[in-house]
């Protein structure tokens, strides 16, 4: 790799580390299998050996690739049909190239209609422009909307680590809502600063319920949460979105309205699509799930497929998910050994996911559940995204087997289905991906898939290591510090 990008590229300490660092981890790991008899040691040199021919793969990759046309931003625009519509201003406040278009959802109050993409050259999109493009969903009929009233306690909990503004922003949402949440809890996950603490003593005392938990990772964050909550159904969602006005009253309503719901997903859309990277993020799938109420569960709304339930990403998403508590509580909460900031990377909302339909709880996809998350901006970090999306995945399968090994008999036969999900010719993942998407995120997130199995056992044993109750539900700890 030195050779090829030069010096001048800064690649000289990729050297040493190829020929020095890598191959004592992979005698590390063989060492370990002899010694100590541990399985694990030849999966991490495997991932050792496999990592460094994809990085390299994807590294050629990016540097003699060219993206196939001129990038132009996307205005995210929100329009409720019901009301006259309006002239979009493509310039931007920046002042640099103009909005190429826009990314519009059409709603009728709280109810998701259609999502329209608009590709235009001028300065403003007319409302005549406008309505040729969403005229057949302007014809649909108004949505009533109305629910029946609250009817139980609601909680909401935000695990947030070093992005104090973003959760400022995300906060002011959450106080901007129809229907105000009973209790908040944001938990302050090994943070390097007290930017968040000062935050929440400043701007949210008596309103923010502020809580440190020392150990970095999400589930533990999350089980750290949900321990306060006393509310009857508890929100889950992170510092990077925004939250439509009616996220809590429309998460919340399925389990209202349904004792047997133990979970519900909502709706993720983009709220800026300003870089190629967050355009390439949506395009890849995003984090939405479409429009359409989804009912899952082991019975009458079961899917006919042999993936289910193991495919729990197309459940939903982890920034935007509400659990009956007893329910959450009742298969154990939230994997500590799983999320961001563990070595695990993720996986800890699909574990959760899965649990909760295990259980013989019903999920509920709840698209009026609307959050706008903040993609990565950047390309450098869409291929680290790439990688732990991949190996929270891989992380999550190795969870279910590890908890209850018979599942690899399930596992195993749905291998071929589960590679033709993935990369088959009729892959719908594959299918969406734009003409310019880097093959090099592809194979990062399939490298990830594998690296979550040894990641998965190395981050239990440090789970297990902790002097704490499994997956972090119990006694508060001393550790813990409450504002």
């Amino acid at each position: 790799m030195v050779e090829t990008a030069g010096a001048g590229d800064k690649l000289g300490a990729e050297r040493a580390y190829v020929t020095r660092t890598l191959p004592a981890g992979v005698f590390r790991g063989l060492m370990d299998m002899v010694t100590r008899l541990d399985p694990s040691g030849p999966m991490r040199a495997f991932t050792i050996v496999a990592g460094l021919i994809f990085t390299t793969a994807a590294y050629l990759a990016a540097k003699f690739s060219r993206h196939s046309s001129p990038f132009r931003p996307i205005k995210i625009v929100d329009i409720d049909h019901t009301k006259p519509l309006p002239a979009i201003d493509l310039t931007r406040p920046s002042g640099d190239v103009p909005y190429g278009g826009v990314f519009c959802l059409i709603r009728s109050g709280a109810q998701p209609l259609a999502l329209v993409e608009l590709q235009h050259s001028g300065p403003v999109i007319a409302p005549a422009d406008l309505l040729a493009e969403i005229g057949s969903v302007r014809s649909l009929p108004s949505v009533n909307s109305n629910r029946a009233p609250a009817r139980e306690r609601v909680a909401v909990v935000i695990a947030t680590r070093d992005r104090a503004e973003s959760l400022d922003r995300c906060l002011a949402s959450l106080f901007d809502q129809t229907r105000a949440p009973d209790e908040v809890h944001v938990v302050d996950n090994a943070p390097a600063s007290a930017a968040t603490l000062d935050l929440i003593s400043t701007h949210y005392r008596g309103r923010v319920h502020y809580v440190l938990e020392p150990t970095p990772g999400l589930g533990r964050a999350h089980n750290t949460g949900l321990r306060y909550v006393s509310s009857d159904i508890v929100l889950f969602t992170d510092d990077d979105v925004v939250l439509d006005r009616h996220w809590v009253e429309a998460m919340a309503a399925p389990m209202e309205e349904d004792k047997a719901v133990g979970c519900v997903t909502g709706l993720i859309l983009p709220a800026e699509l300003e870089t190629r990277a967050q355009v390439w993020t949506e395009r890849h799938g995003g984090f939405g799930k479409g429009l359409q109420r989804r009912v899952y569960d082991l019975e009458a709304n079961r899917p006919k497929s042999m993936l289910f339930p193991f495919t729990a990403g197309q459940f939903g998403s982890g920034a935007n998910m509400a659990f009956r508590a007893s329910a959450l509580r009742r298969v154990g909460g939230f994997d500590a050994a799983l999320g961001a900031g563990t070595l695990a990377r993720g996986g800890d909302d699909l574990a959760a996911f899965f649990a909760i339909v295990s259980g013989g709880f019903r999920l509920v996809y709840q698209p009026q559940g609307i959050i706008w998350h903040y993609h990565r901006r950047g390309e450098d970090g869409m291929r680290r995204q790439a990688f732990c999306y991949g190996m929270g995945l891989g992380a999550y399968l190795t969870k279910i087997v590890v908890d209850e090994p018979r599942r690899a008999i399930r596992l195993a036969a749905a291998f071929p289905a589960g590679i033709l999900h993935m990369a088959g010719p009729t892959s719908q993942k594959t299918a969406r991906l734009p003409s310019d998407y880097p093959i090099r995120l592809v194979w990062m997130e399939r490298l990830g898939i594998l690296a979550g199995v040894p990641g998965y056992l190395r981050s239990l044993a440090k789970r297990q290591r902790d002097d704490r109750p499994r997956n972090g539900i119990g006694e508060r700890r001393p550790a813990e510090r409450e504002v």
